[in-house]
């Protein structure tokens, strides 16, 4: 699969499973981020396999 976190450099990387799971190994917290798979945004019970480009986004929060 390809990764591109926050618009930066498009990583190639070898995953297969959840985004909760790919979540956990990047370290990251679902309540932070917005996910997106081929471009559509995609529910946290989605799976991943190798050929799909993902794209994480960090939502910025605060008051």
């Amino acid at each position: 699969m390809y990764l591109l976190l926050n618009n930066m450099k498009k990583k190639k990387m070898s995953f297969s499973g959840s985004i909760t799971s790919l979540l956990g190994k990047l370290h990251l917290r679902r309540e932070e981020v917005v996910i997106k798979v081929n471009g559509k945004i995609v529910p946290d019970d989605s799976r991943i396999s190798g050929s799909e480009t993902v794209e994480i986004i960090k939502v910025i929060f605060g008051g």
